[in-house]
């Protein structure tokens, strides 16, 4: 049986049957329908817990704060009677209450010094937070917020004065309706903003009328909170012999400023909280230092003074603070407010962890809303005869009680009185705060920006739970003044703009936000299959582009795409036409040729089939210019993205990586931005929403991927790039261990630069970079520096990504790591492929780094993400890389001086002969004889691994886990699999772990000598040989010119053999010049013969591809032979604008000029070189042979330089008895030397820092995904898995057509089983 290989129609009607390629399983690019269920499920439990938590948990701090309070003060007559009951009723059930009198100074002073710790602790910590930021980054140039400092001070106060002066002569329930009565002053702010309109604004009477009606019932509400003053005095009590104590009733409304701050405060007198309220403006460090220093000092001042009036003894309050002297319900006291600390630093977190989640509470959920009512029923339950007896046992441990009736007396009817008005405040306040809680109507025109209360006030946590959202216009007309100021034309998106303030950071134009993405690829000499993924990941994000534009995916903002591949070194010479496009243009033309379908057949069986297949071929775009730096194909994908492919000739341009990216840098950036006839201020528009996705040309990613890094990019402004996860994929040995190092590289070291810092090295392959930020002074102009001196070739040619990073970092930008946006790319499958990719890159990252430390202020100054604690750990990470060969050698020796228990003498020399073989070899012979060493010597290594594996585990075995050296190998293994635990998608890649740990010698000893002793060697080495990689081919002698150079100089001929060369070589020489006169005259020839060429404009994502006749005088003097070749004799022909054309011919001359050297210079550089790596490779040989030695001997005189170390008392461990020859058990301590701990202890600190990033990092991208799935619309939690898609349903309805004569008629397109969709 015939079995079609492809999918297409065969000709004949019983060659129905196909075979289908298998899906391709990618690990890190599969469907998301899993993970997108399971975030789905988690986000709706965090959602129940967070509710759960918010509720519970603001009622426990409040509870606890009216608890605490109203037990400062003495008990009346009626609350002990009632605990004199209760303690009887406990006493009949075997349980004691202790005396409610007994150490009364000792509870009260606790009381005091519990609410003064709930206070001020989070203002300690947040003062230590802002003195960190402030002093170890860059100093800030934004004044402080003076009125942020006054109202936050109060508020601090007055909660104390609160707290410790008025409520204790309260009871519970009374406390609630104070509480409630802070209501009054943003409702007395409301009725002055009305009247100031009913008074002051020209309107017409009935408007003021309107308005002055709004104001009654609030006056009402405003009247009844204002009893407040009087009511207490009224039922028979004096709160404080002072009147002026209740004022502290309004000031704490009044500081309570985000209730009566709206937009209408904009560009008023608190323009600036309004700003922080609404998140348009972060508080700065400077200004959170001064504040929480401010208000610690109120909090100070007001504890003292109830320290006085409470009557305190002094030596008790100082025995607390100082010397920690705590009677049993003073430390029970503390405890419970430790827990009300931690429990409002949880709601904290929960708030945030919602709004970061865009998850928002009901209004009848929140806890401004529902906290006065639960706590009093609450209170109201406790209060019943046997829940009082049960609370006051309960609390009789902390010298409590619940008072909750503390003013009912049989005689007096005022407290009737009393508890009504207390009720009228306490519903004014649920009305109000259900208004001033209650979230509007969102909609698709405007984006939202939502901001937390900014401050933390412990005594009243539900001030700091509110969450305030501001809505910023996506459309509308922006009018300008002659100035530059806005016109008022609505409120600004509900905001007007102060002078001198960017229009474009508040609101966004719908042209300006559109953002633009030129995806940017280099190739030189890719395989097919890399190609086609390239291709085909850029296709799907033509596709994700097309499906945003017209409102198919979601509300997220649509953009705008062009692709460019940029071609190193695509010419060859070709005897007909000249220069011509290589194999491997050809290769990816024939690749687009299969994607975009140009060779579909058309079918002539219907009028309508024909003009749709006629159109289909109109729509196709294949256009060959002719440019100043060789070549360029144009076409255009399916949904209209425009893809330019520019073939870069390395006679008329500079060829290599670098280069490209500033081919690009400057066409897209200087030549269509900068160069455009538009204003400086709209090229300032344009440069901030384009972005540049720099990516290799075997990169693999989805358009989620992309889509990710865009939306962070929007998010944060001062981020300069972004970059995703890259996966290594391919096969064999050395992938297995490429993929391991990716992993803990990513989880571990991009993920602590993250947190801690910013990413010091965007990778090329998948990088998504800010056009602004480039084009920035000393970075994108910088970027053309030519190298000259030695240390230029190393850190400028050998890893052109991290210098562009470097760059980028010194000009302050940031570089963010996202975690969650994937890429793959081919890695090194080859051993000797592999080293020189890390010749090249391990070098150059050291070298960048060390120039970021050595420039460290400026990069302090100018970037608020690098501090001087983020430099210092990068150099202690640098520093211990460099002594990496010296301490994974010292490892091998003495493990295998424990697993075959030869002496450490001769097990040195065992192991330091061929490593010393492999420097001298490095230095003398060439690289091929250099990587066969060390592959050779790796794969010996990695059997020497496999015994340290098993030394170290039985040294694990004898010396117990309590060992350093045990402990540091436990933790590290625990370490790493928790890591793959919190990395489920990637979990496979610590199987690969072990391939890693075996060639540990290869890669961190042969590998690093080798990178460091060809320190000199400045070619790339990589796909292909380094002669071919460099464009340069030696040329090849004659053998019989060899023959007789050899036999000249064997008989002493030397001159006569010099002349017969130099006669062959002459008549060669003279006949490749008038081969190549020849062949220009005939290219020529052609060019003049050639038909009329058309003028192709400048295509765009805006413009289509249109032709236009040049004028006929017009003589064109460029070569186009080359598109008449076989292969592209199909495409259309065209030229350049004059304006790019020049442009080109520009850049060239200035800096893209191919590179002309002299024997001289170039001997002269490779001296420079070469001295350059004697230095390093000299010092770093000798540091890592004294520390080798130092250890050694540490270890040779162990005896004697040691210093004991035991665990615990009791301490057992096995040791080997040297007399007997058996493994003895033994309570001597185990012998520890300085320096193996020293080194020890900074590995496992370097690990845990990261480790605690990594967790960080993971937690944060955790909540983006939850973010992500909020802003999902058409998630596949509703809809079925078994769905059929548009093509299966025309294939089974042309199957269904010949079911009539389905006996005789053959199957449609094949034939497959009812209902089975499956493709194997």
């Amino acid at each position: 049986m015939r079995v079609a290989e492809s999918e297409e129609k065969s000709q004949y009607e019983w060659d129905v049957f196909k075979s289908y390629p298998r899906a391709v399983y990618t690990a890190h690019l599969q469907d998301s329908s899993k993970s997108n269920y399971f975030l789905q499920c988690f986000r709706l439990t965090v959602y129940i817990i967070s509710c759960l938590l918010l509720l519970g948990g603001s009622v426990f701090s409040r509870l606890v704060v009216y608890l605490l309070s109203t037990n400062i003060s003495n008990m009346t007559e009626v609350e002990i009677k009632g605990l004199e009951k209760c303690k009887a009723t406990a006493n009949d059930f075997g349980i004691e209450i202790g005396d409610y009198a007994e150490k009364r100074n000792d509870v009260i002073a606790a009381i005091i010094l519990s609410l003064w710790f709930i206070q001020t602790l989070p203002d300690f910590v947040e003062a230590v937070r802002s003195f960190s930021s402030y002093f170890l980054t860059k100093h800030e140039t934004i004044p402080i917020v003076k009125s942020f400092i006054l109202f936050e001070t109060l508020r601090s106060a007055a909660s104390l004065v609160i707290v410790l002066f008025l409520f204790p002569n309260l009871d519970l329930f009374r406390c609630i309706f104070l509480t409630s009565s802070f209501a009054f002053a943003p409702i007395s702010m409301k009725i002055f903003s009305l009247l100031k309109k009913a008074i002051i604004d020209n309107i017409g009477i009935g408007e003021r009328m309107l308005w002055l009606m709004v104001c009654v019932p609030l006056s009402y509400i405003c009247c009844s909170f204002f009893t407040t003053f009087y009511m207490w005095d009224f039922i028979g009590y004096r709160i404080y012999n002072d009147i002026s104590l209740l004022l502290w009733i309004p000031v704490l409304g009044f500081c309570f400023w985000e209730s009566w701050i709206f937009k209408s405060n904009a560009n008023g007198i608190f323009d600036s909280l309004f700003r922080i309220k609404y998140g348009l403006q972060k508080v700065n460090s400077k200004t959170r230092l001064i504040t929480a220093i401010c208000r610690i000092f109120a909090s100070c001042f007001v504890f003292s003074k109830a320290v006085e009036y409470h009557k305190i003894n002094d030596i008790l309050v100082s025995g607390f603070l100082l010397q920690l002297e705590f009677s049993t319900q003073a430390m029970s006291i503390f405890w419970l407010s430790g827990a009300v600390v931690i429990v409002n630093a949880l709601l904290r977190l929960s708030i945030r962890l919602l709004s970061a989640m865009k998850m928002q509470l009901t209004t009848l959920w929140h806890p401004y809303v529902l906290l006065p009512i639960t706590s009093f029923w609450v209170i109201y339950v406790a209060q019943y005869e046997e829940s009082k007896c049960f609370f006051d046992t309960l609390l009789s441990d902390y010298g409590l009680a619940i008072r909750g009736d503390r003013y009912t007396t049989p005689e007096s009817n005022l407290v009737a009185i009393d508890f009504y008005i207390g009720v009228l405040w306490f519903y004014c306040h649920i009305i109000w705060a259900f208004t001033f809680i209650e979230k509007k109507k969102t909609s698709k025109r405007h984006e939202y920006i939502e901001a937390v209360a900014p401050n933390s006030n412990g005594l009243f946590i539900d001030q700091s739970l509110l969450v305030f959202s501001h809505k910023i216009k996506k459309k509308g007309n922006v009018n300008y003044l002659d100035d530059g100021n806005l016109i008022d034309d609505a409120l600004l998106g509900d905001y007007h703009i102060k002078d001198g303030e960017r229009i474009d950071d508040v609101i966004n134009n719908t042209y300006d936000n559109v953002p633009t993405i030129y995806a940017c690829a280099t190739m030189w000499h890719e395989t097919r299959n890399e190609m086609k993924q390239l291709l085909d990941s850029i296709m799907k994000l033509d596709e994700e582009r097309k499906k945003l534009e017209d409102g198919r995916s979601g509300e997220n903002s649509f953009f705008n795409l062009e692709a460019h591949i940029f071609f190193d070194d695509a010419w060859v010479d070709d005897k007909l036409c000249g220069r011509i496009p290589n194999e491997y243009f050809d290769t990816l033309y024939n690749l687009l040729k299969e994607l975009l379908n140009w060779d579909e057949p058309q079918k002539d069986e219907e009028e309508d089939d024909d003009n749709n297949c006629n159109q289909k071929a109109q729509e196709i775009v294949r256009i060959l210019i002719s440019t100043a730096y060789g070549g360029r194909f144009v076409t255009k994908f399916k949904h209209g993205t425009v893809l330019y492919v520019h073939l870069k000739d390395k006679l008329k341009i500079r060829h290599k990586k670098r280069w490209s990216q500033v081919m690009y840098m400057y066409y897209l950036l200087g030549h269509r931005i900068m160069a455009s006839d538009i204003s400086s201020q709209d090229r300032k528009m344009v440069a901030d929403n384009t972005y540049i996705l720099a990516m290799d040309g075997d990169s693999k990613f989805k358009p989620e991927a992309v889509l990710r890094l865009l939306n962070l990019m929007r998010m944060k402004n001062d981020i300069g790039c972004a970059c995703g996860r890259i996966h290594p994929i391919g096969t064999g040995i050395m992938v297995w261990y490429q993929k391991f190092e990716y992993a803990i590289a990513h989880w571990f070291q991009k993920a602590a630069e993250h947190v801690f810092g910013c990413v010091l090295c965007a990778p090329g392959c998948f990088s998504l970079f800010r056009a602004s930020a480039l084009m920035d002074d000393n970075i994108m102009h910088k970027y053309t520096q030519i190298s000259k001196e030695a240390r230029q070739y190393v850190q400028y040619d050998q890893g052109e990504d991290r210098w562009l990073s470097t760059l980028l970092l010194k000009k302050g930008y940031r570089i963010e790591y996202v975690a969650s946006s994937d890429a793959e790319t081919y890695a090194p499958e080859g051993f000797e492929e592999f080293f020189n990719q890390r010749r090249r890159w391990t070098p150059s990252s050291i070298a960048n780094t060390i120039d970021l430390l050595l420039d460290y202020k400026v990069a302090v100054t100018n970037n608020a993400a690098i501090s001087k604690l983020y430099i210092l750990y990068q150099a202690v990470v640098i520093g211990f890389s460099m002594f990496g060969p010296a301490i994974i050698f010292t490892m091998i020796v003495f493990a295998q001086t424990a697993a075959f228990g030869i002496s450490s003498d001769s097990t040195m020399w065992y192991n330091a002969i061929p490593i010393l073989a492999f420097i001298i070899c490095c230095f003398l012979y060439e690289s091929s004889v250099q990587l066969k060493f060390a592959k050779a010597a790796s794969i010996i290594y990695a059997f020497v691994m496999l015994s340290v594996m098993i030394a170290t585990t039985s040294q694990i075995v004898l010396e117990t886990i309590f060992s350093p050296t045990s402990m540091f190998v436990v933790n590290m293994v625990v370490i790493f699999l928790f890591a793959a635990v919190i990395h489920p998608n990637e979990f496979t890649n610590i199987i690969y772990g072990s391939v890693f740990f075996l060639m540990i010698p290869a890669t961190y000893i042969f590998m690093a000598l080798y990178s460091l002793i060809n320190l000199n060697v400045i070619n790339w080495g990589t796909r292909e040989a380094v002669a071919k990689a460099t464009g340069y081919t030696a040329p090849v002698e004659d053998p019989i010119i060899k023959i007789i150079k050899k036999l000249s100089k064997k008989i002493g001929l030397d001159k006569i053999g010099n002349l017969f060369y130099n006669c062959f070589t002459k008549k060669n020489e003279e006949y490749n010049e008038i081969k190549k006169a020849i062949q220009s005259l005939e290219n020529k020839l052609a060019t003049s013969e050639s038909k009329e060429m058309t003028k192709v404009n400048e295509v765009n994502d805006n413009d289509t591809v249109t032709t236009e006749p040049p004028p006929k005088e017009k003589i064109i003097y460029q070569d186009y032979t080359w598109m008449d070749t076989e292969a592209l004799c199909e495409c259309s022909k065209g030229e350049l604008g004059e304006a790019e054309d020049t442009f080109w011919h520009e850049l060239i001359d200035a800096y893209l000029a191919p590179l002309q050297t002299t024997k001289e210079e170039n001997q002269k550089a490779a001296d420079c070189l070469i001295d350059l790596r004697n230095k390093v490779a000299f010092t770093i040989l000798i540091l890592n042979a004294l520390l080798v030695l130092a250890i050694y001997l540490l270890q040779k005189h162990k005896n004697i330089l040691s210093f004991e170390f035991r665990p615990f008392n009791g301490f057992e461990w096995t040791k080997m008895n040297e007399m007997t020859g058996q493994f003895e058990s033994t309570t001597d301590a185990l012998k520890i030397d300085p320096l193996g701990l020293f080194i020890i202890v900074f590995l496992m600190g370097i690990l845990i820092v990261q480790t605690c990033g990594m967790i960080i990092h993971r937690f944060n991208t955790l909540i983006e995904s939850l973010s992500e799935i909020a802003d999902a619309e058409n998630e596949f939690l509703f809809s079925t898995t078994n769905v059929i898609d548009h093509d299966e349903v025309i294939e089974i309805a042309q199957s269904m057509l010949n079911t009539v004569d389905y006996e005789t008629a053959h199957g449609a397109i094949g034939y497959r089983r009812p209902g089975n969709n499956i493709k194997i």
